[in-house]
Formats: C-alpha cells, sequence, structure tokens
C-alpha cells in the first residue's frame, strides 16, 4: 500500500497511523531493487546514549548507495557502527549488506558491500566520533524525478516520511543526510533545471520531516563513462552553505575504482568514504 502525502501533511512527523510506515515495494515498478530484509545472523542492538560523539547518517540515492561493491567491507570498528532498519524501525549491528536497501546488479542474497562501513569506520578511526549509525535509504536505477514524485510509483518520496519516523521513533536525532544520486538521469538526458527543481523538492521534503538535518549533495553523474554536466551544474546549484552543503566529488573517481565505468570496487569505495568524511566534516564545521 502506497501512502500519498504532500510535504505539508507531514506535520513533522505527526502522523500516527500504521500506515504512515508503509513502503511502496519498489521491485514492483523497478526490477533488482528488492531490499535486504532477511535478519538472519543480525545482532539487534540497543539505542544506547546518543550524544555529541554519536553520528547519525541517512544515505539517499541510487545504485552506488546500495549494496554494490563486490565483497563485504569487515569494519575495524565494527562494535561502534550499527544501522536503523527503516523497515523494522529496529538497531542492528552494522554488517554488509546492509539492510533495507537492495543488492545492485545481483541477487538480493548476494553477499556484497557499500562505502557506507567504511566511511563509518573512518569516522572513528579519524577521531571524530565514537559511534556511528548509518541510516541506509536508497534505491538502485532510481531518478531524482522519482524521488521527487508524490503521485507517482514507486513513491519514493514518501520514504522520507518513513525515515523521519523512524529516526523519531528510534529516539534518535540527525547528524546529516547524504545525497548521492545521477547516473539515472545521465541516461535519461535531464536538464539542469528539471533537476534542480526535483531535487529542491526533495530537499524541502527533508528539511520538514527532519529539520535542521544538514544535507550533503555529492557531485554524481557518471555511467558507464559517461558524465552529465547539466546534471553536475544542477547539484552543485542547490548548495547553499547553511542548510545545504557540498558533497563528496564521485566523478572524481577514476576507472580504477569502478568495476564497470559506473559502480565502485573496493578501491572505489575506500576512496569514496575518504571523500565523504571530508565533505562532512567541513559541513559540520560550518
Amino acid at each position: 500500500m502506497a501512502m500519498i502525502f504532500g510535504g505539508a501533511g507531514l506535520a513533522l512527523n505527526s502522523f500516527t497511523s500504521p500506515d504512515a510506515y508503509d513502503i511502496f515495494p519498489v521491485e514492483d515498478v523497478i526490477a533488482g531493487t528488492e531490499p535486504v530484509l532477511d535478519l538472519t545472523g543480525r545482532i539487534e542492538v540497543a539505542r544506547g546514549d546518543i550524544g555529541p560523539r554519536t553520528a547519525v547518517l541517512v544515505f539517499v540515492g541510487q545504485s552506488l548507495s546500495v549494496n554494490q561493491t563486490p565483497t563485504p567491507y569487515v569494519p575495524v570498528h565494527g562494535s561502534s557502527i550499527d544501522q536503523l532498519n527503516i523497515y523494522d524501525g529496529k538497531l542492528y549491528r552494522a554488517k554488509d549488506p546492509v539492510l533495507g536497501v537492495n543488492v545492485s546488479g545481483g541477487a538480493v542474497t548476494d553477499l556484497r558491500g557499500t562505502w557506507m562501513l567504511p566511511m563509518a569506520d573512518k569516522l572513528i578511526g579519524d577521531g571524530h566520533f565514537d559511534r556511528v549509525i548509518i541510516v541506509p535509504m536508497a534505491v538502485g536505477n532510481t531518478r531524482v524525478g522519482q524521488w521527487a514524485s508524490e503521485a507517482t510509483a514507486p513513491f519514493l518520496f514518501n520514504k522520507i516520511n518513513v525515515v523521519a519516523l523512524r529516526l523519531r521513533d528510534a529516539g534518535l536525532p540527525c547528524t546529516a543526510i547524504m545525497w548521492g544520486q545521477g547516473e539515472s538521469d545521465t541516461i535519461a538526458g535531464t536538464s539542469q533545471a528539471s533537476y534542480a527543481a526535483s531535487l529542491q523538492k526533495v530537499i524541502a521534503e527533508f528539511n520538514h520531516a527532519i529539520p535542521n538535518c544538514p544535507i550533503l549533495v555529492a557531485l554524481e553523474s557518471q555511467i558507464y563513462g559517461a558524465t552529465s554536466a547539466a546534471v553536475l551544474a544542477a547539484q552543485a546549484s542547490v548548495v547553499n552553505g547553511t542548510s545545504v552543503f557540498a558533497g563528496e566529488n564521485v566523478e572524481s573517481i577514476g576507472p580504477s575504482g569502478r568495476y564497470d565505468g559506473t559502480h565502485l570496487n573496493e578501491t572505489g569505495a575506500d576512496q569514496r568514504a575518504t571523500l565523504a568524511v571530508a565533505a562532512l566534516m567541513a559541513a559540520l564545521a560550518s
């Protein structure tokens, strides 16, 4: 069941109906986007104390921000890295493949990794935080217009509401929202104006649903060697330095960091993690 909300209807997460937590089955519209939901071997963890030394990071976008790195990453600081599963609202020890997002280019049971866990590891290893909680909500093969649409399946716009409710119910603040998307719009030939308008709508809904949480917008458009100047310009145009900040430059990751001209291999995932840590800390210092 898909719930259709407008930004104003969210009322700062005042929904109480169980239907407000529904996530449309994206795989019904986009092939290969069934989320990882199997809890076998997962360790549920307590919320614990949440202070300034805990980072809670929301990851939204498309296939580079799902389980797509060829091998799972095992964090050095794994006991201090958790994830919020947006499908059941519970906290688990973070483990690749991460819960709640799909496996890019493979079966949902494939063991693949993400750049999120290397980033979390670096945030702790570099001394920025003592604990990191990741909140993955990306969906592979999606366009920015799909994230901005309230009325068109797969209703990705509504996932913003769900994630906000899950954070609220878990008693979690939001340190930052990491937007990383653009490849599908390169293929679609999305104009700068159209991309920027859709992204501004997404940003406005995040600002409404999760107030005062900085949003970082990555420069990301490369797919199979092709890039889009229009998409990159649109991504740069929404940065205002007060609530929306420049994210990592994914375009700077060259062929040696990608296994198919698009998706990140282990080297590329590590490179993106390093870039994202630098972008995040710069934004938080602003």
